[in-house]
């Protein structure tokens, strides 16, 4: 019925892999629904505050709609295309397996992340609190929209592996300007590798749920350069977070491709860090735009480098394996 990456998948939740990869999720889930009880449980203009999330859904249900549309497609469609691929491409590749049993393999995993990501929404709704007819009504909008999204991020998934075309244009990985200068001798091109994968990351639309976000919650009577200053710090930020995880998941497969090979300590650290490094630059420099088009102070420079760690956490907890065995050679 099902692939047996399944049993794999069992395994590895047994022997502690699955809470060693989801924990980090979970407190940001744990803290997500402790939020709103805290700032109920103290009373005054902080509960006031925490109930006025379901009041502002009902009162504005396009917009919050859209974005959990928005979210749900891009999560779903990039999840199931990350999956499909490893089933078909990966090891799994070359195991007499049907292909119909993969598509029904996606197909559960979408729908039981479906089902787990509304709970979780009517979880931090029902923190909230307030009156029971908004709580419906925002129940309605933000759980509809997870599965609409949701169902049509699996649709564009599937038809993903059915239009090579599509896939060979839409996986492109040639960056538009060629930065030879970031290659390091140690270790040749492996920046270019990083670059290769953030850009196909980026194509295929990761992290645009931030830009979407941002737009969604911008006032109407926002004027054109403070509207240009606060999209360009999203992109930004955005974009930096993507080209950071991209540099992360690259190094950790080099690392785990040479594996083997004799290497000096610090040598994946010292070729790894140029790109991500000129990335970091850039974004920098189109936040600064942004906060001179916002008329900001120096004293925003604390807060958006905060935002820019935050959004950088996950990539950066990643690498904990790579730097724990460079510290103990």
């Amino acid at each position: 019925m099902l692939h047996p990456w399944f049993a794999e998948a069992r395994l590895v939740a047994a022997r502690g892999g699955a809470w060693r990869r989801g924990r980090t999720l979970l407190a940001a889930a744990a803290a997500a629904i402790a939020l709103p009880l805290s700032l109920r449980a103290w009373g005054g203009d902080a509960a006031v505050l925490a109930e006025a999330l379901p009041r502002l859904i009902e009162r504005l249900p396009l917009p919050f709609g859209l974005l959990a549309i928005a979210v749900a497609y891009a999560v779903a469609r990039g999840r199931s295309i990350a999956l499909d691929e490893y089933l078909r491409l990966g090891w799994w590749a070359a195991a007499p397996i049907e292909p119909s049993r993969a598509t029904r393999s996606l197909i559960l995993l979408a729908g039981l992340a479906t089902l787990a990501a509304m709970a979780f929404a009517a979880a931090v709704l029902a923190a909230c609190g307030g009156d029971r007819a908004s709580l419906h009504a925002a129940y309605w909008v933000v759980d509809g929209g997870l599965a609409l999204g949701a169902m049509l991020g699996l649709f564009a998934a599937l038809r993903h592996r059915r239009h090579p075309a599509h896939r060979l244009r839409e996986g492109a990985r040639l960056p538009v300007f060629g930065l030879a200068w970031l290659d390091d001798a140690r270790l040749p091109h492996l920046s270019d590798w990083q670059r290769r994968e953030g850009v196909l990351r980026w194509r295929r639309g990761g992290h645009a749920w931030m830009i979407g976000a941002v737009l969604f919650g911008l006032p109407s009577s926002t004027g054109a350069s403070s509207g240009i200053g606060v999209l360009l710090i999203a992109i930004a930020l955005a974009w930096f977070s993507l080209i950071l995880q991209a540099c992360v998941a690259a190094t950790l497969d080099a690392d785990a491709l040479l594996a083997s090979t004799p290497r000096a300590p610090y040598r994946l650290a010292q070729a790894a860090w140029r790109y991500p490094g000129f990335a970091f630059v850039c974004a920098v420099a189109f936040v600064g735009i942004g906060a001179a088009l916002l008329s900001l102070t120096w004293r925003a420079a604390p807060v958006l480098l905060a935002i820019m760690l935050v959004l950088s956490a996950p990539a950066l907890l990643a690498l904990r394996p790579v730097l724990h065995r460079s510290l103990s050679r």
